[in-house]
């Protein structure tokens, strides 16, 4: 025998997260991060939703020179997924950009091993549903 439940989904709705690796030292996505925003990240966002994007580095280099690529990276990413939007004549979401850098507290790795700094040259997309 088998037994059946009719699912019904929950009443609250939960965010969700993406991310993108970025290459050494670029503020740039490369084509196929585009073509993931545009076509798997950008529908997922609810109407009247909140984008939040975060840019990070890896420690190599400059602190000042750290922050400032995350925060290009998070701007890249922003344009995207904004060009994605208008494309679906949408002007209901509001995005948040921040760039940490290199800053260890707020690092999703350890910079210690290369593939740990590898994995820290990153932007995350936190899609938070409105309340």
């Amino acid at each position: 025998p088998v037994h059946m439940e009719l699912w019904t989904p929950p009443e609250r709705e939960e965010g969700m997260r993406f991310s993108i690796i970025f290459e050494f030292n670029e503020s740039k996505a490369i084509a196929i991060y585009d073509k993931y925003l545009t076509d798997i990240v950008t529908p997922k966002i609810p109407k009247n939703g909140t984008v939040i994007i975060h840019g990070h580095t890896d420690i190599i280099g400059e602190e000042a020179y750290n922050l400032d690529l995350s925060l290009a990276r998070a701007n890249d990413v922003k344009v995207i997924i904004e060009k994605a939007l208008a494309k679906a004549g949408r002007t209901d979401v509001k995005i948040e950009i921040y760039g940490f850098g290199e800053d260890q507290d707020l690092a999703p790795f350890e910079n210690k091993y290369p593939e740990e700094r590898f994995y820290n040259r990153t932007v995350i997309i936190d899609i938070i549903p409105v309340k």
